[in-house]
Order: C-alpha cells, then sequence, then structure tokens
C-alpha cells in the first residue's frame, strides 16, 4: 500500500466534509476568519485516524465522520489560539488568522471553531451512553490540550538546564497525542468496539502522537531546508526544549565544549548558520539525535503489535502504514 497516496487520497475526502460543516449561510468577516485554516488543507490524520478505525473496527468509518471532522475542527481552534499566543505571522503558508484579520477577530474565530465542533459531535450515529462519552471524552482532550500550551510557554521561562525529559514528554503528550487518542478512541466506540479494542486503539494512537511529535524534532535537525520548508535547525534558535536538546543537556558535562556550543546558539535568534550547524553537530556527537531517533521507532514496533486485535483489513494495513509514516516521513 502507497501509504502517502491514501493519505492524501481520504484527506481530499475529508476536506469537502469538513467545508461543509463550516459553510456559513453568509460571507462575514466571522465566517472567512473560521475557514481560513480548514480551507488551507493539510494531512487531516486526527479525521483521518477516527474514520479509519471506526472502519477498522466495525466497518462504521461512515457513522463516525461527522465526529471525525468535529476533530479536525478543534485541532483548527487549537491553532488559531497558538498563533495569537505565540504571535506566529503565518499558518500553512497563508497569514495567520490573527494578522489578515485582527486579534480579537481570532479569538472569535477560535471560538466559534470549537462551538461548532461540539454541534457536528451530536450528529454521530451512536447509543445514548456513547455521545456522552464521546463528548466527555473530546471536552477533557481540550482541557488537557490547554493544559499542554500552558506548559509550553511556561517552558520558554525556565532554563533549559532545569527542565526534565519527562516534562518536554507530558507536554507533547497532552499537546499532540491526547488529540489523537481521542481520535481513535472515538472511532472504536462508534463502530462498537469491545473495551480491549478501545484500549489498544487509543494506546495505539498514544505511540502515533508521540511518534510523530518525537519524530518531527529529529527532522528538524536532520532534514534539509528544501525538505522541511522552513531553516533546518529553527528549534534551536527559537529555544524550543526538546526531547533531543534536553537528553544532550542532561547527558554531557557541564564543563564539555559541546554543551556550551549548544547553550550559546539555543534561543539566540542572531544565532548564524554556523552557529546552528554547530549546535546540531553537538546533538550528534552527545547522542541525542539517535536516542530520539530510538525512542520513535520503539514507539512504532509497539504500536503495530496493538494492531493485532484487530481482524485483516486494508484499513488495519493502512493504519500499520501511518505508523511508518509517522515515525520514517522526511518531512
Amino acid at each position: 500500500m502507497d501509504v502517502v497516496k491514501e493519505i492524501n487520497s481520504r484527506a481530499k475526502r475529508l476536506n469537502v466534509q469538513i467545508m461543509d460543516y463550516l459553510d456559513g449561510q453568509n460571507d462575514s468577516k466571522l465566517m472567512k476568519a473560521v475557514r481560513h485554516y480548514p480551507e488551507a488543507g493539510g494531512k487531516r490524520l486526527r479525521p483521518m485516524l477516527a474514520q479509519v478505525v471506526a472502519e477498522a473496527v466495525g466497518k462504521a468509518g461512515d457513522r463516525a465522520l461527522p465526529f471525525a471532522c468535529s476533530l479536525e475542527i478543534i485541532h483548527n481552534f487549537t491553532l488559531v489560539h497558538d498563533d495569537v499566543m505565540d504571535n506566529d505571522p503565518v499558518r500553512r503558508g497563508r497569514p495567520a488568522v490573527h494578522v489578515l484579520f485582527d486579534v480579537p477577530t481570532a479569538i472569535i474565530a477560535g471560538d466559534a471553531l470549537f462551538a461548532r465542533a461540539f454541534e457536528i459531535i451530536a450528529d454521530t450515529e451512536v447509543p445514548p451512553q456513547n455521545i456522552k462519552r464521546l463528548i466527555r471524552s473530546t471536552a477533557h482532550t481540550v482541557w488537557l490540550i490547554a493544559e499542554g500550551q500552558q506548559e509550553d510557554m511556561d517552558f520558554e521561562n525556565i532554563p533549559a538546564e532545569e527542565l526534565a525529559m519527562e516534562d518536554y514528554m507530558s507536554m507533547i503528550n497532552k499537546k499532540t497525542a491526547v488529540l489523537f487518542e481521542c481520535a481513535a478512541e472515538g472511532g472504536a466506540l462508534i463502530a462498537g468496539g469491545t473495551e480491549d479494542q478501545v484500549a489498544a486503539m487509543r494506546e495505539y494512537a498514544h505511540l502515533l502522537g508521540m511518534g510523530f511529535q518525537v519524530w518531527d524534532d529529529v527532522l528538524n535537525l536532520t532534514s534539509d531546508e528544501k525538505t522541511m520548508g522552513k531553516p533546518v535547525g529553527n528549534d534551536i534558535r527559537n529555544g524550543k526544549r526538546t526531547l533531543i536538546v534536553l537528553h544532550a543537556l542532561h547527558t554531557l558535562d557541564k564543563d564539555d565544549e559541546r554543551r556550551r556550543t549548544l547553550l550559546q546558539a539555543l534561543g539566540n535568534e542572531k544565532a548564524t548558520r554556523e552557529e546552528i550547524a554547530d549546535a546540531i553537530a553537538a546533538l550528534h556527537a552527545s547522542g541525542s539525535i539517535d536516542h530520539a531517533r530510538a525512542l520513535a521507532q520503539d514507539y512504532s514496533r509497539r504500536a503495530k503489535e496493538l494492531l493485532d486485535c484487530l481482524p485483516p483489513s486494508e484499513e488495519k494495513e493502512f493504519l500499520a502504514g501511518l505508523m511508518d509514516f509517522a515515525v520514517g516521513r522526511d518531512a
């Protein structure tokens, strides 16, 4: 199976449904702001995961579609607000919502996306007790995402040497993995899966989300600018406390020249290309990049083992391939 081709094909179909849910009765400033990020597209991995799991568990992919779309809309709500907080000017190659419109409109647009998502969940055809479970799970997921965003912002004011690797892993679990977990758990519930299947799919998605983020950190240091579409090592210049950086700081001795080289570039917006390259070389030499790569690959292996609870199907094959994509892609 060509996983990338399948992702693109499924994303196109999801795009149509997502935009149908956001098709307002007018072309007001707010509706333009609401649709701005969803119109830009994306991999749509979260709604895709909900739909594919539902199909793999109980041939219920169509019934999972409203829930799947609601999660992508929630994801876009978080992006709108994140960009306001981080003052990021660009998202998916487009001006950020707060730049194209204004900050108040961006905040309202995020709120509107959040509200619309829960309206859509109510359209999901499942027994009443499962609707309650879906809503509770989704609401708690948004709560955890908020905690993760706060932790991410707080980390910027804490010296990198004082942060533990566990702090970072907890933060990316909340910011990235929990929405994947919610998608897979919801898909399995909608399909009438057993509790064992629901738990296995949730853990699979947890490993998928964690592996996706850790691999993203690896790519930021090992890919090239043309492939990534952004400067390599930008996380270092921006002072990101990634697993790789924290591993190096906790591994290298305080008087190690490589440690000093890394700290000199970390968070230094004026760092030259040479200084960034030296910092990346220090991360290679410390074994920290290899450590992150091995961890992501272990997530992939464990996630695939959890698929044993599913009957043979193309969807099961796709889920295995999706893990290979998450941990193995080059961009």
